[in-house]
């Protein structure tokens, strides 16, 4: 973990973070490995990794993870939200705006997963996102800055919903999954059509200075990548 940075160097907890992390992706190659070796006898591979966005989707070593592992396997980013801390619309608001952060800076098949919906239906939140005058009422209630901030992003916003795949689950009861896989494999087949041409590119670019891509790669494994707020999926 990071506690001995935090205590023998005088670090914070993200300082602890983003130093653990550094010093891991200097050894991803290991990882690497170990997930090539497992690739035929397990289906998917989770990977839990900092939700912090400044921590992991936006670090130098954050990236080196990601295309490593998107170079080697198809990739799927996604990302799981809390659906019950989700019914107030600014703070729906900051959830999608997070999301599609992480979807351009990753540039991989994105999917939103919306966990919890054993405490409350997700219905609410694809509505939202389907309807614009419908969050637009929600949105009245509330007479904040950051209200109107919102109603002003929610426009934004509208693009990147039409194609954003979006799944209802619930951790604990196990409902949604079936659809959650279903989605899976769509953004799989989007991965071979749109993005491993782009990442084999890449690797190729790479692999010449470094140790943390596989110069052999495995095109056939399945991998699975879940963050904390993210969820990276590699099959």
């Amino acid at each position: 973990g990071c506690c001995p940075f935090i205590s023998g160097y005088g670090l914070g907890p993200n300082g602890g973070i983003v130093t653990s992390l550094n010093l891991f992706a200097t050894r991803f190659d290991q990882v690497m490995k170990f997930i090539e070796k497992r690739q035929n006898a397990s289906k998917y591979v989770v990977i839990d990794t900092p939700g912090q966005i400044e921590v992991f989707t936006w670090s130098a070593s954050g990236t080196i993870i990601t295309e490593a592992l998107a170079s080697s396997f198809p990739s799927v980013v996604v990302y799981v939200m809390d659906t019950s801390r989700s019914t107030n619309p600014v703070t729906f608001m900051s959830n999608m705006l997070y999301a599609c952060s992480i979807l351009y800076k990753t540039k991989l098949p994105f999917i939103v997963v919306m966990n919890k919906t054993d405490i409350i239906d997700h219905s609410f939140a694809l509505e939202w996102m389907q309807d614009f005058e419908t969050f637009q009422d929600a949105l009245n209630q509330e007479t904040s800055y950051a209200s109107n901030l919102t109603r002003s992003m929610s426009l934004v916003l509208d693009e990147f919903y039409s194609s954003l795949k979006v799944v209802g689950v619930s951790a604990v009861l196990g409902t949604g999954l079936e659809e959650f896989f279903v989605q899976l494999s769509k953004a799989v087949e989007e991965y071979e059509r749109e993005y491993r041409p782009e990442y084999q590119r890449l690797r190729k670019s790479l692999v010449s200075v470094s140790s943390c891509l596989n110069p052999h790669g495995a095109s056939r494994g399945h991998f699975c990548v879940a963050l904390r707020f993210l969820s990276f999926v590699f099959l």
